[in-house]
């Protein structure tokens, strides 16, 4: 009787594309240029609670 293959679980599969994708080479450069991104100013403008909700909830702006 043939042995079966351990069956691979999703958690493992992108335990594996995650270690392959971000290997410890370029690493400290992945850190910094993310560092550097989040350091940025962000929006100037500020949106009221209500505005925030009608964004949120409008579904003919998912169509934009």
């Amino acid at each position: 009787m043939a042995k079966r293959a351990p069956k691979e679980t999703p958690k493992h599969r992108f335990a594996e594309l995650k270690a392959k994708h971000f290997s410890s080479k370029g690493r400290e450069q992945r850190i910094v240029k993310a560092l550097e991104i989040l350091n940025r100013p962000g929006p100037t403008f500020k949106l009221d609670r209500d505005t925030v909700k009608w964004i949120a909830q409008d579904v003919e702006i998912e169509n934009l």
